[in-house]
């Protein structure tokens, strides 16, 4: 495939991309399942190019808009050619020679419209005149709250919500396999991996990999599933014969690792509003070895009936913003405004309330997000306190670091931030960044 191809691979995905409103993540994927003669050298260079412009669109149109050029797709491509394509780099020749003599391309890329490459620093890409939003890839009002809750790193928390995602896998114990073992099979096939700094169960892939076509994921021996996203289940305290309810229970990630925590003895309630998260997750149970959970589909407006004091652990692991999983969908921020996390808020606040009651005497309660704002972690928490009065007490999280972690980790606890629950720091801890809080109820 010659690069004029590939230039018009990317104009058509930031076309779909924008019009038809994609999940950015699932339209590149599709478009290479249904385009298979796109070679992989051909894929890789579509595939930086396109999120080299998701990541940077800020940025890229705040150049355009500076020298009152209209932002359009066509000028988005050729500065990602000029200030971060590998093959293009600050080449200004290379980049006019390029379009100049392609004559497939469609007229924005015509020389008249290279021109103001010639005006633009290269070394200048990141601007001392931008603003903060634009420099960040952020809304102010996300800023704010990162500064809130990150005074003094903020900048390297913000930053990081723009670099690439990690590639974590989690050992499934159901299935008699230990990590070494896992580690010496993917050594066999050549892919560089190295074990998870904090999760006892976990490997990190070193380099981007189809790990779900690969006969370890087939057969239910590794499940694909985030450092933090590990930690937040195996850090409660579960045990074989308890009854836990996984809230929101999406595709089952963290009921697959209380299950496995359990070795599959007692039962685990997963509720979920949507029927295809569900279905997906009775699957990877299947994969997985899991028999001891149930699912339940229920409506936004679910009813605890029956439910009540019924349960040692009550998992919720809330719809939130997602922002410290914006590495893995970027695009993410494109949609997000204060309207979606206010909601989020009032859904967080219920789902708090609801769970609270299937707690039974002496259980615990547990309160997960994937976000590092403090509106949907701590604030929530500090409200949750004073709903409860004294029926609850909130648990020191480095207790639960101790009695569940620290025998196979040989450091001491890491999120120490002057309080009892756990926000992960994604620039500092290198992974998710997520929030983490537990409760017991009295007896």
């Amino acid at each position: 495939m010659l690069d004029y191809d590939r230039v018009s691979c990317v104009l058509e995905l930031l076309k779909t991309f924008d019009y038809e409103s994609k999940i950015a993540s699932k339209l590149i994927q599709n478009y290479f399942r249904f385009n298979k003669n796109i070679g992989s050298k051909d894929r890789k260079f579509i595939s930086n190019c396109f999120w080299n412009i998701i990541k940077h669109r800020n940025k890229i149109n705040w150049h355009l808009k500076k020298h009152n050029l209209k932002v359009n797709f066509e000028r988005q491509i050729i500065l990602e050619l000029f200030f971060l394509n590998i093959d293009y780099k600050n080449d200004l020749q290379k980049i006019k020679n390029f379009f100049s003599f392609n004559n497939k391309l469609n007229k924005n890329f015509k020389e008249d419209n290279l021109q103001f490459l010639e005006y633009l620093n290269f070394e200048q890409f990141i601007n001392q005149e931008m603003p903060e939003c634009v420099f960040y890839e952020l809304p102010d009002f996300l800023l704010e709250s990162i500064k809130r809750n990150f005074k003094l790193d903020w900048k390297s928390v913000a930053l990081s919500l723009n670099e690439e995602a990690f590639v974590d896998l989690r050992v499934n114990m159901l299935k008699n396999k230990t990590r070494d073992d896992i580690l010496n099979s993917l050594k066999k096939i050549n892919i560089p991996c190295k074990i998870n700094k904090y999760s006892p169960l976990g490997i990190r892939l070193l380099k981007r990999f189809p790990i779900n076509g690969n006969k370890l994921f087939k057969s239910g021996n590794i499940e694909i599933q985030g450092e933090a996203s590990q930690l937040s289940a195996l850090i409660l305290g579960a045990k074989p014969g308890m009854q836990v309810a996984d809230i929101c229970a999406g595709a089952g990630g963290k009921s697959l690792i209380l299950a496995d925590i359990m070795k599959n003895k007692g039962r685990i309630l997963s509720l979920d509003i949507n029927q295809k998260r569900l279905k997906q997750a009775k699957l990877r149970f299947k994969r997985a070895g899991v028999h001891n959970v149930e699912t339940r589909l229920v409506d936004t407006n679910w009813s605890i009936k029956g439910l009540e004091k019924r349960f040692d652990l009550v998992l919720i692991d809330a719809p939130c913003s997602g922002i410290g999983t914006w590495t893995r969908s970027p695009d993410s921020r494109f949609n997000f405004n204060k309207k979606k996390l206010s909601e989020l808020i009032k859904i967080q606040s219920n789902l708090l309330s609801k769970g609270s009651t299937m707690v039974a005497p002496g259980g615990r309660l547990a309160y997960v997000t994937c976000s590092i704002l403090p509106e949907e972690g701590i604030d929530q928490i500090e409200k949750f306190k004073m709903s409860v009065n004294s029926d609850f007490f909130e648990i020191d999280m480095i207790n639960m670091w101790n009695d569940n972690l620290s025998l196979t980790n040989s450091f001491h606890y890491p999120f120490d931030n002057g309080k009892k629950s756990i926000i992960i720091n994604p620039a500092t801890h290198k992974m998710d960044g997520f929030f983490i809080s537990m409760f017991q109820r009295k007896r």
